[in-house]
């Protein structure tokens, strides 16, 4: 599989002189630019956004899970760890 070459784009930003500088002294500590600066604390911070939203959704799909686990009628004897989970989701969650 061949690789493509990473193309670059451009972003501009205006921000108050004092952001700049804090930015300026913070890339200077870590000995690089302000541009590389910005980008891997941009990226950082939208991996995290990412992540936590990927959470959250999965945690609304498990939310699901249980709901139709517990109303189905398959089961005779609900299983002792799904009744823990029930609790634990009664305990967690209030209803408005």
């Amino acid at each position: 599989m061949a690789q493509h070459a990473v193309q670059p784009s451009r972003m501009d930003l205006r921000i108050p002189q004092e952001v700049r500088d804090i930015i300026d002294r913070a890339a200077s500590m870590e000995g690089r630019t302000r541009t590389d600066f910005v980008i891997a604390a941009a990226l950082e911070r939208a991996e995290q956004v990412i992540e936590r939203r990927k959470v959250i959704r999965l945690a609304m799909q498990d939310q699901d899970l249980l709901v139709r686990s517990l109303l189905e009628d398959r089961v005779e004897e609900t299983p002792q760890y799904v009744e823990d989970i029930a609790r634990e989701y009664a305990d967690r969650v209030v209803s408005e």
